[in-house]
């Protein structure tokens, strides 16, 4: 009974994870000057790895500025 237990709310907790980083992974993009939606589908295929991946591309916002 335990254990059942235990895989639903890891379940529920990699879900929830997953959720909020197709968001956090769409927000982050726009701010960084690329599109929300194009990154939250990336985000949605290859989770929160694309987190960091969003990060190791250059600031486009930035480079405008300058």
């Amino acid at each position: 009974m335990s254990a059942n237990v235990d895989g639903y709310i890891l379940f529920a907790s990699l879900a929830a994870i997953s959720i909020g980083s197709i968001y956090l992974a769409g927000r982050m993009a726009a701010r960084r000057g690329r599109g929300f939606t194009a990154w939250a589908w990336i985000a949605a295929v290859i989770g929160p790895l694309a987190l960091p991946l969003i990060l190791l591309l250059p600031n486009l916002h930035r480079e405008n500025q300058g």
